[in-house]
């Protein structure tokens, strides 16, 4: 049983939360970003792409499971890279992803500025490295200034 104690505190930074969140899911970017979802999912050609990419992927799991050397598997490989590509430039879930990079960067900038509230020192994980944009010295994903 979890032993939190609800105060007047503790119950209206829950309500803080809930206006906050009310108010991302007002924001333009998130509306962009539902948009973009909703025409990447009822894109025929995105939905072909993906199934096509699940399929590659199944077909090269299971060969691999015997080894980098299992027969044919050079060209399950091959077929894997080749739909993961027709996928990443299928128009709609290019879209898509652009509109959940934003989307992720806005949530990013709120949590750093709630820690930074705190203190300069606290370190908050966030985002995907490989888009990162500053530069840190602590070698990790800490996002300090």
């Amino acid at each position: 049983m979890n032993n939190v104690i609800y105060d007047e505190t503790t119950l209206h930074l829950g309500q803080l939360c809930e206006n906050l969140s009310s108010k991302i899911y007002q924001s333009r970017i998130f509306q962009q970003y539902e948009r973009r979802r909703s025409d990447m999912e009822q894109d025929e050609q995105a939905i072909a792409c993906k199934v096509a990419f699940q399929k590659a992927k199944e077909d090269y799991e299971e060969l691999n499971r015997f080894g980098s050397y299992a027969p044919g598997i050079k060209e399950k490989r091959k077929l894997l890279y080749q739909k993961k590509r027709e996928l990443d430039l299928c128009e709609t879930v290019a879209n898509f992803r652009q509109a959940e990079t934003q989307l992720q960067a806005l949530l990013d900038a709120i949590c750093q500025q709630v820690a930074q509230i705190f203190s300069e020192d606290v370190k908050v994980t966030y985002g995907n490295p490989f888009f990162e944009t500053s530069k840190s010295d602590c070698g990790g994903n800490c996002h300090a200034s």
